[in-house]
């Protein structure tokens, strides 16, 4: 019997340290990846202890830098955020990168604690001239409303770079955010849409 318990204890820490040496690199190569699928560098860094917690969508900590990366904009909403709402704390930072026709120079998505709302921020330019080659009336709802009226109050076809910045917090509702205490607008049109858009877009490639 002693035996027995000898043998499944030493081949339940088996399991634990296998796991904790297999499933955070899967996990970090599988984000750096969706990252970088269309260009740039990327590197994610995930903490969990025992990992094996992640395999039911748990983890303590997650952190993400990149640079160069391109994330296309839609309306789509979804639980883009399921895969952030796993960690307990969360730290993401990308720079030099593009969304849309907006070129990006640094945004950030971090919390200190699942109790709490994501800090988001942007600091990004567009052109009127990228704007009208974008053709953002094509995409529907919030998003397309909010860049149908910043092509109408632009100048048409200039190459002057219109300055973006937002600060926000965004709640997760099962994975759906949700925007609160946005501050900042884009020539004067309320931004809420485009922080979501972009907000959803980077968490989505996790």
């Amino acid at each position: 019997m002693r035996r027995a318990v000898l043998i499944t204890a030493a081949a339940i820490v088996a399991l634990l340290v296998l796991s904790q040496l297999l499933v955070p690199p899967y996990l970090e190569h599988r984000a750096e990846k969706r990252l970088t699928a269309h260009g740039g560098h990327a590197t994610v860094s995930i903490d969990a202890l025992p990992a094996a917690r992640l395999l039911l969508h748990d983890g303590d900590e997650i952190k993400v830098r990149g640079e160069g990366l391109h994330v296309q904009l839609t309306n789509r909403r979804m639980n883009v955020f399921r895969e952030l709402d796993r960690f307990n704390r969360a730290d993401v930072r990308l720079t030099r990168m593009s969304a849309g026709p907006f070129s990006v120079g640094r945004v950030a998505i971090s919390r200190s604690s699942s109790s709490r709302p994501y800090a988001f921020s942007l600091r990004a330019s567009v052109t009127a001239r990228d704007l009208s080659s974008y053709a953002g009336s094509q995409l529907a709802g919030g998003l397309g409303g909010f860049l149908g009226r910043l092509g109408s109050d632009v100048v048409p076809f200039s190459s002057e770079p219109i300055p973006v910045r937002i600060d926000a917090a965004i709640r997760s509702n099962g994975g759906q955010p949700e925007l609160q205490n946005v501050a900042g607008s884009v020539a004067g049109v309320p931004a809420g849409p485009l922080a979501s858009a972009i907000a959803a877009a980077v968490a989505d490639r996790l």
